[in-house]
């Protein structure tokens, strides 16, 4: 028998309940229909299905736990016994690998090792750290932290934080470095912490009653952390299918209430798929500038964007913070690897405008952060609160730094699989990308008109198909104005392009039959 969150008709009602809970009980319904390994799932914002994290990735952090036995075993300790020079550490580790693998696979091991050895050597002498080799190889393995054997840097390993900021820098020119960078469970974790700590009653940010700007629709969670904060929302409404502001910009600004003290961006958005434009963003800099406002850019989509050059922290770096993750482009969501990026402009700012002496500590973000997530209400220096586990961390960068080819292809194949997507739908496709929202009655055909929408998405459901309901993650005041419960949200990398091209075809096939 079917999950039900409703004791109604359908078993779930599109006014009430949250679209993550109806997703699981339309994928209950979908199970029980054609059976669980036949169903064409687009609810799901994990990308790995039908692809995988780099091959060359996972192979290199598998022979740096190697070594790290070599290293570190109950013989050996890294740490206190080592005292060798690079040239004999080198040694050892090519022996290894030479007595390990075939001849081929060993040279390839040794190849990627060095590389990776240059690679880090380079990134940390633009970075402002003089580090060589050996130094690097010492951070490598010091602790076993590659194993979860330690604890960590609270931030971040310095060595995985060098990488990920050359990565952002070169995408996206931030200009950050490595002490800019706070690692995360994942951009989730990082959104609950932060409004954790914003609305602790001592740091005094956010009350009860106060306004947070964001765009609607919206990931619905957010709405929900308001919600339980006791925060007001002023929404932006944007147009789900080409993702430009409803109304005049300027004119919605004008509008909102004068305790305004946060902007949350989704940028790129979810549930639309849309990056905001670069005047867009200038007008959202001006507004925090004149209301002094903080601003949150949740980005963890913006790797999917190859063209993509400038952020909110381009035109208020002295306020923003951007929480990326990159796993969502390793296909690795697993891994909970995400960062806050924080330059030094806003952490003065953070420092003067939320600390304000309330707390106890050194003013920075990352004790701010350490306060909200200390346990059993014990505030202060808590010295080994770690944010992201060591594994994580380096079969990350291990991906970052060996899956370029990988990445590229798989970008290419999103693109492809949105435009047909659209294409068989029969609907204009206005390059969104891994996330799309739609109206289902605008399928050319339709014959649905007037049918309950709790019916389609349970009749679609019945075929094998499941979307996520959009209707709450637009605002209350938009949906007001319009009906938006016939919106679907649908991810698209999660299927391969066949099964894609099926689940497109049904959707067709049942809304206008």
């Amino acid at each position: 028998m079917a999950m039900k969150l409703r004791d109604n008709k359908w078993g779930y009602d599109l006014d009430k309940d949250n679209p993550f809970r109806i997703f699981r009980v339309l994928r209950q319904i979908a199970d029980e229909s054609i059976g669980a390994e036949n169903v064409l799932d687009l609810s799901r914002g994990d990308p790995g299905y039908g692809f995988s994290p780099s091959i060359r990735g996972r192979e290199f952090y598998a022979f740096l736990l190697e070594i790290d036995t070599v290293l570190n075993n109950p013989g050996h300790h890294f740490v206190s016994d080592n005292r060798d020079n690079f040239d004999v550490l080198w040694e050892k580790i090519q022996a290894h690998a030479k007595a390990t693998y075939n001849p081929k696979k060993a040279e390839q091991l040794i190849e990627n090792f060095y590389f990776f050895l240059t690679r880090i050597e380079k990134y940390a002498k633009e970075q402002g750290l003089n580090w060589d080799k050996r130094q690097i190889v010492f951070e490598i393995f010091k602790c076993s932290a590659l194993s979860g054997g330690s604890y960590l840097d609270p931030q971040g390993e310095t060595l995985v934080r060098l990488v990920v900021a050359n990565h952002y820098n070169e995408k996206l020119n931030l200009g950050i470095d490595y002490q800019d960078l706070i690692f995360l469970q994942g951009v989730s974790h990082g959104i609950g912490t932060m409004f954790t700590a914003l609305c602790d009653e001592r740091v005094e940010f956010l009350k009860p009653g106060d306004n947070v700007l964001i765009s609607s629709p919206v990931y619905s969670p957010y709405n929900t952390i308001m919600e339980n904060n006791g925060l007001k929302t002023f929404s932006i409404p944007i147009d789900p299918e080409t993702g430009n502001v409803i109304g005049n910009l300027d004119e919605i600004l004008a509008q909102a209430p004068a305790n305004t003290r946060l902007i949350c961006l989704i940028d790129p958005n979810n549930p639309t798929g849309f990056t905001c434009g670069e005047e867009f963003l200038e007008k959202i800099a001006k507004f925090a500038r004149e209301k002094d406002c903080l601003i949150v850019s949740d980005e963890v989509y913006s790797d999917f964007f190859l063209y993509r050059k400038k952020t909110i922290m381009h035109f208020a770096r002295e306020r923003s913070i951007m929480i990326c993750g990159m796993s969502k482009i390793e296909r690795s969501t697993g891994l909970r690897f995400g960062e806050f990026i924080i330059p030094k402009e806003a952490q003065k700012y953070i420092s003067e405008n939320l600390m304000k002496g309330h707390l106890d500590m050194a003013n920075g973000i990352m004790q701010l952060l350490i306060f909200a997530k200390a346990p059993g209400g014990v505030r202060g220096e808590f010295q080994h609160v770690t944010f992201t586990t060591g594994p994580s961390q380096y079969l990350g960068v291990s991906h970052l730094i060996f899956g370029d080819d990988d990445r590229d292809e798989y970008l290419r194949r999103i693109r492809v699989n949105m435009e047909n997507f659209y294409d068989i739908l029969g609907m204009k496709y206005n390059k969104n990308l891994y996330y799309c929202c739609f109206d289902l009655l605008e399928i050319p055909g339709n014959t649905k008109k007037g049918v309950e929408p709790e019916e389609i998405f349970y009749g679609l459901a019945k075929k094998g198909v499941v979307l996520i309901p959009a209707n709450l993650f637009f605002s209350e005041s938009d949906r007001a104005k319009k009906d938006y419960k016939y919106f679907a949200r649908a991810s698209l990398p999660n299927l391969t392009f066949s099964n894609l091209q099926r689940a497109a075809k049904l959707i067709k096939e049942y809304m206008t039959s």
